[in-house]
């Protein structure tokens, strides 16, 4: 796709940075605009459900044994201590 994609030495970076944003000035506006759009759409979609899901399970941990022995932890000042799941 062209995307960056490139390991360089630390100060060839710089260079390489600018190389790539020169072809990217030059290059077809719209089309690199629409392109970014569209590879956008799918990454927002991923993120989404991925955040979603990650709420859902981290409102999930607050009743769970686990948790529970976090916020004594915590309260008392001392290291939890998590017992194996069998």
């Amino acid at each position: 796709m062209g995307l960056i994609n490139h390991v360089v030495p630390a100060d060839d970076l710089d260079a390489r940075v600018d190389e790539f944003v020169d072809r990217l000035h030059s290059g077809a506006q719209q089309a690199i605009r629409w392109t970014k759009v569209s590879v956008n759409i799918g990454l927002k979609q991923l993120a989404s459900s991925i955040l979603d899901a990650s709420l859902g399970y981290e409102l999930l941990t607050n009743y769970t044994d686990d948790h529970r022995e976090a916020v004594a932890a915590f309260s008392n000042k001392r290291k939890p201590y998590f017992g194996r799941a069998s």
